[in-house]
């Protein structure tokens, strides 16, 4: 089944910022789109996880609907109608001079 991912910010630089992928599960989840991305682009490891959980800097939406960090909810099966959009907070570093 194909499901349709939009990147944003740094982590569509080598996949692109909208790609669809190709999950061969009959029931793919949330986690097979995260476990699938960062076959394809394993830089992303360390931007989407940390320790097999979600990165508290990583947002993951599905159809406009924020995915918590709780491994249940990354095992929400998806369908080919879902969008899932991934996202990570920045924080700004703020440099003085004098």
């Amino acid at each position: 089944m194909k499901i349709h991912v939009q990147l944003f910010g740094k982590l569509g630089v080598n996949l692109g910022s909208e790609i669809e992928l190709e999950i061969l599960d009959k029931e793919p989840t949330i986690r097979d789109v995260v476990n699938t991305l960062i076959q394809k682009d394993p830089d992303l490891k360390s931007l989407l996880l940390d320790h097999k959980k979600l990165h508290q800097a990583t947002i993951l939406l599905v159809n406009g609907h924020v995915v918590n960090r709780s491994t249940t909810r990354l095992d929400t099966i998806l369908t080919s109608k879902d969008r899932v959009r991934v996202d990570r907070i920045g924080f700004l570093e703020i440099v003085g001079g004098g």
